[in-house]
């Protein structure tokens, strides 16, 4: 490779990695009052909820998440309880006893206190719960539902593939619900994931008073909607409802009698809650439905979540309320991400130490190399998410190790190569017959054990749960991007320098031991 040649290629290689490596860590306002924002690669990327603390581009990350608690109908909590019984004896108290009111109030204490009973930190309404006012055991109907809730709610959440996400049983009788800051759409997703019922749909001026689909003897809405999803097109949300066949016919018909010059709207409800409208100017004639409401694509996949769930898993008859919503600290301080961030930068200037100390001018072209390898790292775990749609990626202690793994290997097969050169240029060959030498004695064992490295990572991708999906992701695509930079870019970047090196001997830090003919 000529010196022109290698300057221009060096040059592009400088500008296009300082370019990317601006866009995945910059992060600024713009425009007429700086109204608009460009948000770094680093920055749009998912955070794990367990870590907090301040990005290096000033944008703050508190992690976390938030936390809610499901009553079922007929329980409530003792502070609840506890505040309408005072209500209730405050009125009381207020009341003299010689007031025609003060027996019915005083009924209505007694009565109150006679409806509930307490089982840990909730209160029993004993003829929803028990099924009888004078009961003392929960009713099976009550097991059942509660039951099939909690079945619902599991589908909901382990759907969403994101990590921090759980859901907790207390006291037998109430849902614990927690999402994750870096979801986007908590409160959304809080809300619609507390809907239980059959799915339905109706049509009509509005939700509460719309004419509801009527089912024929022996059918379910399953015989009419067949799944739900959401997807999103050019910043647009939406959410696709697929109906059967039956279906498609029956909405074809039900539209076509509902319009009568003017515009009808659509409702889908799980239980009582409507959670998707529609209005239609003509008969819908098609087997599938894309929705667009001012939906994000965080709001859109809750939906369809809440939908298909309703769908797949057995009915619950409960009907759930959300308490109050509490904000969760980062489980690992809010200085863990900031931590990680100065522990990799650590790392990488031990590493270029080494690489000085050991190899002087050639470790040029491995930090070129190692550049290269990291920001694809940052762009292939981007688009993983934002362009690919695969859930779950995020930035979290999972991640920083797969990375760290990898960039290790990237770092040990440099070295390999490296001195298996240094070992042929020992023996007195030139430069250039030295790499090929050298690069030829250990290619095949770098090849094999990239291959067994990615076959194990894919494996572990394809069985494991949200945390450890994301360390096998991240490997996996670490490990293959090791493989290619080790074997064809770095030794690129390593022409590419030694054109400009007047001793290469010295530019590599090698030395000749003995000299041979060649």
């Amino acid at each position: 490779m000529s010196k022109l040649k290698s300057t221009i290629a060096l040059v592009l290689i400088t500008i296009l990695i300082l370019g990317v490596c601006f866009m995945s860590t910059v992060s600024f306002s713009y425009g007429y009052d700086q109204m608009y924002t460009f948000n770094s690669i680093i920055s749009a990327l998912q955070k794990d909820s367990n870590l907090g603390g301040t990005l290096f581009d000033g944008e703050n990350y508190v992690g976390g998440g938030y936390s809610s608690v499901y009553y079922p109908e007929g329980v409530i909590s003792v502070q609840e309880y506890t505040d309408n019984l005072a209500q209730l004896n405050e009125l009381l108290a207020m009341t003299d006893q010689n007031d025609p009111d003060y027996k019915e109030r005083k009924d209505a204490v007694e009565d109150y206190v006679a409806r509930y009973d307490q089982q840990g930190s909730v209160y029993l309404e004993k003829s929803i719960v028990y099924g009888d006012k004078d009961g003392t055991e929960v009713s099976d109907d009550f097991i059942e539902d509660f039951e099939n809730a909690e079945a619902i709610l599991r589908n909901r959440l382990e759907r969403l593939h994101m990590e921090g996400v759980r859901l907790d049983v207390r006291d037998d009788f109430t849902f614990r619900v927690t999402m994750p800051t870096y979801s986007g759409a908590q409160a959304v997703m809080l809300n619609y994931f507390s809907y239980m019922g059959e799915v339905d749909m109706g049509s009509g001026s509005d939700a509460g008073s719309a004419t509801r689909l009527l089912l024929g003897d022996g059918e379910t809405i399953r015989d009419y909607i067949k799944s739900a999803d959401s997807f999103t097109v050019n910043g647009t949300a939406y959410v696709q409802l697929d109906f059967t066949s039956k279906g498609a016919e029956k909405l074809a018909e039900w539209t076509t009698a509902a319009l009568d010059d003017a515009p009808v709207t659509l409702f889908f409800y799980i239980g009582e809650e409507a959670i998707v409208s529609l209005t239609v100017t003509e008969p819908v004639k098609t087997s599938t439905l894309f929705i667009s409401g001012g939906y994000t694509a965080e709001t859109a996949r809750a939906v369809a979540l809440t939908i298909e769930s309703s769908l797949k898993c057995e009915p619950s008859e409960l009907v759930l309320s959300v308490g109050e919503t509490v904000r969760l600290e980062a489980a690992f301080g809010n200085l863990a991400l900031v931590l990680l961030y100065v522990g990799f930068g650590v790392l990488f200037v031990g590493m270029m130490v080494f690489f000085i100390m050991r190899y002087r001018a050639l470790a040029v072209a491995h930090l070129y190399t190692f550049l290269v390898w990291i920001l694809a790292m940052i762009l292939l775990l981007w688009a993983s998410y934002a362009v690919m749609g695969l859930s779950g990626m995020h930035i979290g202690i999972e991640t920083f190790a797969a990375i760290v793994i990898a960039g290790t290997l990237l770092c040990v097969s440099n070295i390999v190569t490296f001195e298996n050169v240094r070992k042929e240029y020992a023996l007195g060959k030139t430069m250039s017959s030295a790499v090929k030498a050298g690069y030829k004695r250990c290619i095949w064992q770098l090849f094999d054990l990239h291959i067994a490295l990615a076959l194990l990572s894919a494996i572990m991708f394809a069985i494991s749960l949200t945390e450890l999906s994301v360390f096998a992701f991240t490997l996996l695509i670490g490990v293959l991007l090791s493989g290619l930079c080790t074997l064809a870019v770095n030794r690129f970047h390593w022409a590419a320098f030694m054109v400009f090196a007047k001793d290469e001997g010295k530019f590599c830090n090698f030395k000749r031991e003995a000299q041979v003919d060649e």
